[in-house]
């Protein structure tokens, strides 16, 4: 119900994933309203839908905690409700972010030793490439150097279950590619990702290398991440009111246009909308949840639709279990701070190195030159 464009998008989404893959879904929200938007479609469109009823529901500039407490009718903590009654396998929803993460630790919690879930969105390659991962994307701001750690297992894991990548390159989002660079939170990170067997890490990468084929899954807050989503979504905003405006002034460009329609139609709608993706998960919650777009259209809630079953037929959310446990052994039990030793003996460690002078790589033997 608290999306941009209310609940006619997500009904329409619903119907779309209903239609083409047979996937059934609960929509939560005013019984009324929704029951008057289905009655729309044939009956053969929306067998597989029904409708559950919440009499409230989380503005976009509502504060999430205090919402998820004081409604505690409203229609996300009630789809969370449904999930973890066993009615419902996930949830998705274009609404307030910090809502769908507060209902989610409310209802769900999180998986063992996660401290913050993050977003996992999705960035466009070149042809024939498998989409980046970036996380986290918008849920946390402010993160400690084990829980960038954290987004990097659960990163490394989605890449493998969802998209099928064997052995995914994992980097940190940073200034410059050299051992040296980045804040103390980065190369602590760093260093403590360079510790464990069997993960991909290669290092820093840069804000130009995450839609170039060097990494798979690219790890930074939630402040930077959400920035970097919104201005490539700009960019590419940007090329398409440029070719319009060319047009516009040219016969040669739109005989071109037209001639090249097929080719951009196949990029821009299919590589480079955001839609394509449908959504993000909440990667470290205790129930599956995907985050579509505030503005998403019924394109996007289907897609969305499509990545929560996905998420159930591949189990990955067992997978995620299992990868984070085996860190936890590492790593040791989490403290009621939210801390955990294994990260403090690495943070002590960068802070002895750099009161002797030293630079990251010298700090970690080298380990962290690794591109």
């Amino acid at each position: 119900m608290g999306g941009d464009h209310g609940p006619k998008v997500v009904v329409e989404g619903a119907v779309m994933a209903a239609r083409r893959d047979g996937i059934s879904s609960i929509i939560v929200g005013n019984l009324e309203e929704i029951e008057k938007l289905l009655n729309q479609y044939p009956e053969s469109d929306r067998s597989l839908i029904s409708v559950h009823h919440a009499s409230q529901f989380i503005q976009m500039d509502e504060s999430p905690g205090l919402a998820i407490r004081g409604k505690p009718d409203s229609s996300i903590r009630v789809a969370f409700e449904l999930v973890g009654a066993g009615k419902a396998s996930a949830v998705v929803s274009p609404g307030n972010t910090g809502a769908i993460m507060a209902a989610g630790v409310f209802v769900g919690g999180t998986l063992p030793g996660i401290a913050r879930p993050a977003i996992a969105s999705l960035i466009p390659k070149g042809v024939g490439a498998t989409p980046t991962v970036l996380l986290d994307s918008g849920a946390n701001t402010g993160c400690q150097a084990f829980q960038l750690v954290q987004f990097a297992l659960m990163g490394s894991q989605y890449a493998c279950s969802a998209l099928g990548i064997e052995r995914p390159r994992i980097a940190l989002l940073s200034n410059g590619t050299e051992a040296s660079k980045g804040n103390d939170i980065i190369r602590s990170a760093a260093m403590m990702l360079s510790e464990i067997e069997g993960l991909n890490f290669i290092g820093y990468v840069e804000g130009r290398d995450i839609a170039r084929d060097v990494v798979d899954v690219v790890v930074c807050d939630g402040f930077v991440g959400n920035i970097v989503l919104k201005a490539m979504e700009g960019s590419v905003g940007l090329v398409i009111d440029s070719i319009k405006a060319a047009m516009e002034h040219s016969l040669r460009a739109k005989f071109g246009l037209w001639l090249a329609k097929p080719v951009l139609r196949s990029v821009f709608k299919d590589k480079l909308d955001p839609s394509a993706y449908g959504g993000a998960p909440l990667l470290g919650l205790g129930h599956i949840a995907i985050k579509c777009h505030g503005s998403s259209k019924s394109r996007a809630v289907m897609n969305g639709i499509r990545v929560a079953r996905k998420f159930v037929d591949e189990d990955v959310m067992q997978q995620l279990h299992t990868a984070l446990g085996h860190l936890d052994s590492k790593m040791g039990t989490v403290d009621h701070d939210g801390g955990n030793g294994w990260s403090r003996v690495f943070e002590k460690r960068t802070t002895r190195g750099r009161k002797e002078g030293k630079g990251a790589d010298e700090i970690n033997g080298g380990k962290n030159d690794r591109r």
